[in-house]
Formats: C-alpha cells, sequence, structure tokens
C-alpha cells in the first residue's frame, strides 16, 4: 500500500460513538485534499481524543460523499452541515465503547501535536506497527452496544429529516420537553411526537405524549424495548391514558434501528444516483 493508503482520523469520543454506528466519518472542508486522495480499501485509525486520548480502533474506506445533512449533535443543534467530506467505513478491529479509556491504544510514535491537524496520512511503516497493536479481526466478534436513548434519538432525527420533516429532539412543551417532534414546517405544531423508553418512568413519557396528542393533535409513538414496558403501557392506557390507546404506537428498538438502516441505505443510493 501507499502512503495515502493509511489515515488517522482525529475526533471527540462522543463523535466516535455514533460513527461508529453509521459507518461514517466527516471531515471539514480544509481537508478536502486529504480527503480526495482516500480510495476504497484504505485504512483509516480512529483516535478520540481527551478523556480517552488514544487510538480506539481502525476501518477500512467503502466510498467517499459529500453530505448537505446534518449528523453529528452540534450539526443537528445548528441546523448545517460542518463535516461536509464524508467516508463510508467498515469496522476493521475494535475496542469496546465501555473499555475505551482503559484499552486505548497509546503509541508514543506519533506525537500528540501531529494528530492536532485532524487528519493525516500515515506512512507504510508506521502504519504497520500501529496496526498489530489491535486485536485480530479474526478474533471474537465485538457485540456491539445496545442503543442509547440519545442513540434512538438521533435515529429518530435522522428518519425524520430523510423524510423531508423538520425534525428535532429536545422540543419544547409548555415547562416539559418532548424527546423528538417531526414538523411539516419550522412555524408548524409537531406532526409526530415521539417519547424514548429505555428505563424510568413510562408514567410519565405517556403523560407528555398524551399532552402532545390533547395540545396539537400529534401522532404520538412510544420507542423502547417493548418487552420491557408492554405489560405496564396496557395496564396504564387501559387506566389513566385511555384517551391515547387507540392514537399510541409503539415502536422496538430493534424496528426502529431496522428503519433506519433501510432509509439510510436508499437516501445514499439516490445520492449516489444524483437523484436527490
Amino acid at each position: 500500500m501507499s502512503v495515502d493508503a493509511h489515515w488517522i482520523a482525529v475526533g471527540p469520543p462522543n463523535h466516535w460513538q455514533l460513527a461508529i454506528d453509521h459507518g461514517i466519518w466527516g471531515l471539514v472542508l480544509k481537508h478536502e485534499p486529504q480527503w480526495a486522495k482516500l480510495s476504497a480499501g484504505a485504512i483509516v485509525f480512529f483516535y478520540a481524543t481527551s478523556p480517552i486520548s488514544g487510538f480506539i480502533g481502525y476501518g477500512t474506506v467503502r466510498r467517499t460523499f459529500r453530505q448537505d445533512k446534518p449528523l453529528w449533535p452540534p450539526e443537528i443543534a445548528d441546523r448545517r452541515v460542518m463535516w461536509p467530506l464524508r467516508f463510508e467505513f467498515d469496522v476493521g478491529s475494535l475496542v469496546p465503547p465501555m473499555r475505551w479509556t482503559e484499552e486505548r491504544v497509546v503509541f508514543k510514535e506519533i506525537p500528540p501535536a501531529r494528530l492536532k491537524s485532524g487528519f493525516l496520512p500515515v506512512p507504510e511503516g508506521l502504519a504497520q506497527r500501529l496496526l498489530v497493536l489491535f486485536p485480530s479481526p479474526t478474533a471474537e466478534p465485538q457485540t456491539l452496544p445496545m442503543p442509547t436513548h440519545g442513540d434512538l434519538q438521533r435515529m429518530l432525527v435522522e428518519i425524520g429529516q430523510i423524510q423531508k420533516f423538520v425534525a428535532e429532539p429536545e422540543f419544547r412543551m409548555g415547562t416539559q420537553k418532548l424527546d423528538v417532534v417531526w414538523r411539516k414546517m419550522v412555524l408548524s405544531v409537531p406532526t409526530y411526537a415521539f417519547e424514548v423508553q429505555v428505563g424510568g418512568d413510562v408514567f410519565h413519557a405517556l403523560g407528555k405524549l398524551k399532552h402532545a396528542h390533547d395540545l396539537w393533535n400529534s401522532r404520538v409513538f412510544l420507542v423502547g424495548h417493548s418487552d420491557q414496558f408492554d405489560v405496564k403501557a396496557e395496564q396504564l392506557l387501559a387506566g389513566p391514558f385511555h384517551e391515547i390507546k387507540t392514537e399510541l404506537k409503539i415502536i422496538d428498538v430493534s424496528d426502529l434501528n431496522r428503519l433506519h438502516e433501510l432509509k439510510r441505505e436508499v437516501r445514499e443510493t439516490e445520492e449516489k444516483l444524483y437523484l436527490v
């Protein structure tokens, strides 16, 4: 492989968690000369900044593409794309996220000052010495962590955006906040309201959804591990929340995850064919 076949991408741990879930990383425009040299099969090492401050894995590039839709939390919050130069990757080896602090790879042959550039090529010899520090890809398969509350919110936001809604998390409703809403226009009321429930108080979640339905006639959805709250939800829907029993839809995490994958696949295929 040439010098352009190995790279280091630098970013905060929370961005890496999202990137690994999606199999996508993004770069700012100043890195366009480097990004233009990326090709399928190139190896990219994942470096997580403080508080991890170490390498957490590597992946193989599948393709590069430009993106005009937000993905990372700062992009969603500002409603603008900050890292438009994207590439897809397949994970080759990954330290389990819950053990990044203890098992990160510290490679002193690359000075910390160089890593501040954010994206840089690695010479072949140096890359090979770094590769051997990671578990073999043929070792026991890594078990990906269950999606967190934040992961599920981000999935809902991205699905809504793909479906051309104004989708946003933490939507204020009086003194409360709905986890995610989809609106047809910026100034319109929520057409869809979602509460994500991966633990905690189902009663409170249903209360917010009932209020959204009463206030705006929103379509209401409860997202989570359905086998964990089906019985409790049914009891509440037969009692204090009987008014929304026929309106509420329960979405299991596995179904949402699958829908998110399919939506992304369709969107990326449309982008590849210039149909968007």
